[in-house]
């Protein structure tokens, strides 16, 4: 894709300048980096670790929080895209992803550029499951040849306890669930004093006639040769700002579903009872609220799939019933007496897609000196990195300086 990028007009960094971050002094030349990136979601972290691991000098610039809109607000999954084969068949979308789980493992086991072995993971297998064995064409087809080493039939439902008193059919998969604020921290952390808190706009961010970018930070300047836009929800106004005329944003949302139950039965899985679309009925993962002394907190179920998808037109008071009558249905040997329950809509940003349809892969697209990224979803974010790696020139600047500029801090879940 072409992307028009017209120069901004640089104003005089010269002088001192006035910032939501404080005052600025400008007397020193400025620091020639790399890469900026703006953005620090799973995108602007998975970048900013990678990048710093290949030789870059780089910097990340966020807002508000680390995670903040997004990436915090995902469940967490680590999937192979068997959800968007519901069908019976495979299909782009699921197969763009199916490498996925196996390439975060090898993260995980220290295997690839990313070194994850310091993390747990939350759970390390997903299901799904229906309340009866009756899945038509699914049953051969999740028993087929093509899908060997991705799923398999639990024999001995039993002998799990989150299914214990389920009559039905369970499968497991090859995917996981990730703590996505453990995950953000622990990307940072491969050069905490670069990751920065600043909201990126005119008055801080500049494109030289050269087509550099020079950042302003409160105590020195920025001038990088890339500038990586990772900015989700805020992709639409630093494009404007910018002037970058090819790329649109699409906003797909969703209206989750957190519920707080009397029991104590964490479950990660698809139902798929009843299933009649290419969407999951309810996907399901378990967390715990955060307690002041940092302690594990209350289970809470966040829930999504068709219910969160169909839910967006909903009032908040006809998604809670909703919800309560679907899990009623879908989970009934569960006791979901006194469940308390609330609604979290969120706005998923990524590149246009005709009839808004939901992208099949990771997206960078460059022109110029920037590149606009956006994950599509959190288990491509390897993938990501890999196109943006395909993009850059190889690194060319030291970048060593030391800034008394805030850093960035990593957001909470919205639970």
């Amino acid at each position: 894709m072409q992307v028009a990028v017209s120069p901004l007009h640089c104003q005089s960094l010269s002088q001192t300048a006035t910032m939501s971050n404080g005052p600025a002094t400008t007397d020193q030349a400025p620091i020639q980096i790399d890469a900026a990136i703006i953005g620090g979601g799973i995108a602007g972290t998975w970048l900013y670790h990678l990048l710093h691991k290949r030789g870059y000098s780089v910097v990340l610039l966020e807002g508000t929080a680390l995670g903040t809109d997004q990436t915090l607000a995902s469940q967490g999954m680590i999937h192979g895209g068997l959800k968007y084969a519901l069908s019976g068949v495979t299909t782009r979308a699921s197969e763009a992803i199916a490498s996925m789980p196996a390439r975060w493992r090898a993260c995980l086991a220290q295997q690839d550029d990313i070194d994850l072995s310091a993390l747990q993971v939350v759970a390390d297998r997903y299901y799904m499951f229906a309340n009866n064995s009756a899945l038509g064409k699914l049953t051969s087809f999740f028993a087929s040849r093509a899908l060997r080493g991705r799923i398999e039939k639990v024999r001995d439902i039993q002998a799990l306890p989150q299914f214990k008193g389920f009559d039905g059919v369970v499968y497991a998969l090859n995917d996981f669930v990730i703590d996505t604020r453990a995950l953000l921290a622990h990307l940072v952390s491969i050069k905490p004093e670069h990751a920065l808190s600043l909201q990126v706009d005119e008055t801080n961010l500049s494109q030289l006639e050269n087509g550099e970018y020079r950042i302003q930070l409160q105590d020195l300047q920025l001038q990088c040769g890339t500038l990586i836009s990772c900015a989700g929800n805020g992709s639409g106004a630093l494009l404007r700002q910018l002037r970058v005329a090819n790329i649109e944003v699409q906003q797909r949302p969703l209206n989750q579903i957190i519920v707080r139950p009397r029991h104590q039965v964490e479950l990660y899985a698809h139902c798929l009872t009843g299933v009649t679309t290419g969407e999951p009925r309810l996907t399901i993962t378990s967390h715990h609220s955060d307690t002041a002394d940092g302690s594990q907190g209350r289970l809470l179920w966040y829930v999504g799939g068709l219910l969160a998808s169909d839910g967006v037109h909903l009032s908040d008071a006809e998604q809670i019933a909703k919800a309560a009558r679907e899990l009623q249905t879908c989970v009934p040997w569960l006791d979901w007496q006194g469940a308390e329950y609330e609604v979290l809509r969120v706005n998923r940003a990524e590149p246009r897609q005709a009839a808004g349809r939901r992208p099949d892969e990771a997206y960078a697209a460059r022109e110029g000196n920037f590149i606009q990224c956006f994950p599509t979803k959190l288990t491509l974010a390897p993938d990501l990195g890999d196109r943006v790696l395909k993009l850059l020139p190889p690194p060319r600047h030291p970048g060593r300086f030391h800034s008394n500029h805030p850093r960035a801090a990593v957001g909470s879940p919205p639970w």
